[in-house]
Parts: C-alpha cells; sequence; structure tokens
C-alpha cells in the first residue's frame, strides 16, 4: 500500500514538473497565437481606423466581402499560386530526391546542398533575383530565348495577365522543391534495403521500384509535405510584392497583399480582419479537401 502511495506521489510530481517545463512554451504561443486569433476574430465584427474607439459592425464587414470583387479575384488568385506552386514543388521534389537516392548517398551530397540552397534563401531576395532574370529586355530567360532562336516564346513574364500567375507560382514551386526533396529523400533512405536488393533479384528496374516500392511506402511523408506546401504557399505577399507588387493592375494581388492594403493604406482594420478571417477558413477546406484526396492506404514493412 504504500508502494502504490508513493508511485502515485511520485508520478504527481513528475506530471507537475512537466507542466511547469512546458508552461513557458505555453505561455508563448498564447500570446503570440492565441490571444492575435482571437482579437483578429473580435476586430472582424468592428469598424476601426487603428486610432480612434472600435464601433460595432455586426456581419457588414463580411457583407463587404462577399461584395467586393477586388478581394474575391484576390482569393482566387492566392488559391492558383497555391495549388500550381505546391503540384510544382511535390513533383520537383519527389524527382530530385528519387534522382538523387539513385546516384547514392555519397555522391549525392554535392545535389542535395544545390538543390536544397534555394529553400533556404528568403522569399524577398528570390523574388528581386527573378525580376532581374524575367525582365523583358535585359532579363536572362528572354536572352537565353533569343540566342537559341525561339522569340515566340518570348514574353514579359511579370506584366502579362494571362501569364504573371504561372510565373509566380512555378518561381514558388522551384523554391520549396528543394524542401520537398530533403523530407522525401529522408523518408526514402529510411527504408529497409533488403527490399530494393529482393526488387533487383526480381528483376525490377529502378522506374519500376520507385512505382511499387517507394512511393507506396513514403506516401504519409507525401501527404505531410503537400500539406505544409499549402500552408506556405497561400503566404504569397514577400514573392508577390517583390515581383509584381499585385501588378499588372490587379491581376496577382492575392490576399495578403489586398488584406495589407485594406489595413495599412485605407484604414479599415475590421475589413481586413474580416478578410483574414475568411482566408483561414479557405485554407483550412482545402487542406482538409487535399487530406481527403490523397488519403490511401498505408503499407507497413
Amino acid at each position: 500500500m504504500k508502494f502504490i502511495k508513493s508511485g502515485s506521489a511520485l508520478t504527481l510530481r513528475t506530471r507537475m514538473l512537466g507542466t511547469l517545463f512546458l508552461l513557458p512554451a505555453l505561455l508563448f504561443v498564447g500570446a503570440t497565437m492565441i490571444v492575435p486569433i482571437g482579437w483578429n476574430a473580435a476586430l472582424s465584427f468592428a469598424t476601426w481606423n487603428g486610432m480612434g474607439a472600435m464601433k460595432a459592425a455586426g456581419w457588414s464587414n463580411y457583407a463587404t466581402f462577399f461584395q467586393d470583387p477586388v478581394t474575391l479575384k484576390g482569393f482566387y488568385y492566392s488559391v492558383f499560386i497555391a495549388v500550381a506552386s505546391t503540384a510544382i514543388a511535390v513533383f520537383t521534389g519527389l524527382l530530385l530526391a528519387l534522382a538523387i537516392h539513385r546516384v547514392g548517398r555519397k555522391e549525392g551530397a554535392i545535389y542535395r546542398f544545390v538543390f536544397f540552397a534555394p529553400a533556404m534563401m528568403p522569399l524577398v531576395v528570390i523574388g528581386l533575383l527573378f525580376t532581374f532574370i524575367l525582365s523583358p529586355d535585359t532579363g536572362l530567360l528572354n536572352g537565353i530565348l533569343r540566342a537559341i532562336g525561339l522569340q515566340s516564346l518570348e514574353h514579359a513574364w511579370l506584366a502579362e495577365p494571362g501569364i504573371v500567375l504561372w510565373t509566380i507560382a512555378v518561381v514558388g514551386g522551384w523554391r520549396f522543391s528543394g524542401f520537398v526533396m530533403m523530407l522525401a529523400y529522408t523518408a526514402i533512405v529510411s527504408l529497409p534495403g533488403s527490399m530494393f536488393e529482393a526488387a533487383k533479384l526480381e528483376g525490377l528496374g529502378y522506374v519500376r521500384q520507385a512505382r511499387m516500392i517507394i512511393l507506396p511506402l513514403i506516401m504519409p511523408t507525401i501527404r505531410l509535405v503537400t500539406m505544409l506546401m499549402l500552408i506556405l504557399s497561400f503566404k504569397t505577399y514577400d514573392i508577390v510584392w517583390a515581383m509584381t507588387k499585385g501588378g499588372p493592375g490587379d491581376f496577382s494581388r492575392t490576399v495578403p497583399v489586398r488584406m495589407l492594403d485594406v489595413a495599412f493604406r485605407y484604414n479599415e482594420f475590421g475589413y481586413a480582419a474580416a478578410i483574414s478571417v475568411m482566408l483561414t477558413i479557405v485554407v483550412s477546406l482545402i487542406i482538409a479537401l487535399s487530406r481527403k484526396l490523397t488519403k490511401g492506404n498505408v503499407y507497413e514493412y
């Protein structure tokens, strides 16, 4: 009986100590995430210019949202860029991971560094870099197209309404492909080598090994990186502002750009908060839908 009591007391002390260690992290998360989210949700039901007293507005900010064509188009632009850049990043990252795994661990080290390097660069730096690369007159891309006789493929990549969203999506996908590559490569090298030896004995080439063994077994990692890429790709303010500033016209004015314009240019903080709430809802729905679409069998080995 004494042993049970002492064990219970030890368990209680351990839980209290664990809670004490977790308390600073919980306070930090609450102060930086929970409180701002709650404040933003409350602000979306008010009008405030940033200086005077807030006034209750009810659902008027949300009614304005559904009647604002610029904001609604911004949601389309954000969703398009997020989905396209995520698809590009995941597809390219998986191809790179499979190729580097084929090369070998030691030989592929330099390739892992080269392809992962863009993921370490700030989005603003990448945006400014591609502003010069994609310049219509002096840009590197159009210069290469002219040099090889493909003048018909030259474009004002950041100034044509039908191309600008694809351009931003490709740049964003290229930037995050190295991140996807590292996670996928880590998952691949954790697979037992005996499976690949058995596959070779059965006469399977590397392409069939990738399709029948590697990709099914790393599917949980693929789903994880897809979710991460969707979340990151919706944060399109930095790269869009560096490359186009929302132009030409409003053809790349994504939700983050529109939201900051509403808040800090027009001083409509309540309406900006309502836009952010709707963005959170849309992102949550898209992530839930993508999880459902990518859901499949989980294989054990």
